[in-house]
């Protein structure tokens, strides 16, 4: 009897636990139209929020996406394991998560969170991406239209641009904050003198309330307008360059844009009193309008600006033989960001990140400006994203973006019309590695003895160029070109 006791207790079993991999069941309400076409993207976080706009550069916590078409409202999407991630979700670590869904909608904005996309409450859940289980999101709320506070000294202004959008087959606005002056008149006799500026990546006209503080530092505050340039695309930052992917940015700002601010607010109306000054990607793009128009405007101002040669495409020579993204000629990583001397992020690491972000990412915005169309309709990539072997084809194509070679090349056409309109400052410690592009460039002005201010500051990083001293400076360079006077005379007088 004992026996068949004990063989009845061992064949009982404890009931099997069903472990289930993590996975997503995301679905929307219809409050962006009952069938929508974009990305949807799930950011994670074991702190107290998840970032909508967007992964920290520096420090990305996990994010998977999935591009979606025709998606009806209340139908449930999956995200499994088989989803864009910088790791598979599969490797998810154990601990408690929160989950933020995010809806971007095909539109002209390069963030993440923008108006017209959707985003869900955080959902907390406990495990790995072994046993988590599905996690069921809702998208239900509208991402707000942007916050804009009337100023009396700034001027938002939005319009189509017919030219692109006929490129691409659906309304495309052009974008500017206009800042004007203490007793400005729109009906004087004389035009006002313009700057028209262009911020970094992913920054965009909105940034006009910030600009402003920056420019009243200024001696001439009070007789220069300022028109802030929105080059956000659904890709990244345009940079006002015409492309495959982009269209015809250059050739709308130039050809409709810029008349239409100048006719509007009285601005320049000459080259001589139209001026351009950026930073970072903004920087590059302020360059590459006044050397492809070199007769439209009277001086650019670059800070920090992206690559100007690409043998010095941040640490990477892309013309070079075997050039690799990933690792240089002796095997070592190569490194994407530092502070000071130290590397923080490395171009590998980045990418990952970037390619989950795809439209609206760095790497991809470079590729969106300087890249051919391939045949399915997206941008060549320049490199091998497993390998990070430079296709030499695509650099070929690249090189028409190339601003050192542009400018040697049509050396004897170009510079006596840029002589006296080129000024650069970089840091010397650029936190992406970007002041060799430009020392190696003021090399050859020095060589062929040009005319060029170019400043490399000891130390500085990649955000310490762009100061109040550094507007003064701007500024006095258009003053002097102008003879206009500054503040204190005017009061004197």
């Amino acid at each position: 009897m004992i026996e068949l006791f004990l063989a009845a207790c061992l064949s009982i079993q404890e009931p099997e636990v069903s472990v289930q991999p993590l996975q997503f069941s995301v679905t929307h309400d219809g409050a962006a139209g009952e069938s929508i076409d974009g990305r949807l993207y799930i950011m994670l976080t074991k702190g107290k929020v998840p970032l909508i706009g967007g992964p920290n550069w520096f420090n990305p916590e996990p994010f998977f996406a999935l591009d979606v078409k025709n998606w009806s409202a209340n139908t449930p999407l999956s995200l499994d394991n088989n989803v864009d991630a910088m790791t598979p979700m599969s490797a998810l670590e154990d601990g408690s998560w929160k989950a933020v869904a995010v809806f971007r909608e095909l539109n002209d904005r390069s963030k993440i969170a923008v108006t017209g996309g959707l985003y869900g409450d955080a959902v907390t859940f406990e495990g790995s991406g072994t046993d988590a289980g599905t996690i069921a999101i809702t998208v239900n709320t509208l991402v707000p239209e942007r916050d804009w506070d009337p100023h009396k000294n700034l001027r938002l202004d939005e319009k189509p641009s017919a030219m692109l959008s006929e490129f691409y087959g659906r309304e495309v606005l052009h974008g500017s904050c206009v800042i004007v002056p203490d007793g400005y008149d729109p009906n004087r006799e004389e035009p006002y003198p313009v700057m028209y500026w262009i911020g970094g990546f992913g920054s965009d006209h909105y940034g006009g309330r910030y600009m402003k503080m920056m420019f009243t530092a200024s001696d001439y505050d009070d007789q220069i307008c300022r028109v802030i340039l929105n080059a956000q695309a659904y890709t990244g930052h345009h940079v006002f360059a015409d492309s495959a992917n982009n269209g015809p940015r250059m050739a709308a700002l130039l050809q409709e844009w810029i008349p239409y601010l100048e006719e509007t607010y009285n601005l320049g109306g000459s080259a001589e009193k139209r001026f351009l000054a950026g930073h970072s990607s903004g920087g590059w793009t302020a360059m590459w309008l006044q050397v492809n128009n070199p007769d439209e405007f009277g001086g650019a101002w670059v800070l920090a600006p992206d690559p100007l040669d690409f043998h010095y495409f941040q640490t990477v020579d892309l013309y070079a033989e075997n050039a690799n993204m990933y690792v240089d000629s002796e095997g070592a990583e190569v490194p994407l960001a530092r502070m000071g001397l130290k590397p923080v992020l490395l171009y590998k690491d980045f990418v990952s990140m970037d390619d989950v972000l795809k439209d609206g990412g760095q790497i991809g915005s470079f590729e969106a400006v300087f890249s051919p169309k391939g045949e399915d309709g997206r941008p060549v990539q320049m490199f091998n994203r497993e390998t990070g072997a430079v296709n030499p084809e695509v650099i070929a194509y690249w090189k028409k973006y190339d601003i050192r070679s542009i400018i040697e090349d049509n050396w004897e056409e170009l510079s006596p019309k840029l002589s006296g309109k080129i000024n650069i400052i970089a840091g010397g410690l650029d936190t992406f590695y970007l002041e060799p592009a430009v020392i190696a460039l003021n090399n050859m002005f020095e060589e062929k003895d040009f005319d060029a201010m170019v400043r490399v500051i000891e130390n500085g990083d990649h955000g310490s160029v762009f100061r109040t001293t550094v507007i003064r400076e701007m500024d006095e360079y258009i003053a002097n070109k102008l003879d206009l006077p500054n503040i204190q005379q005017k009061t004197k007088k």
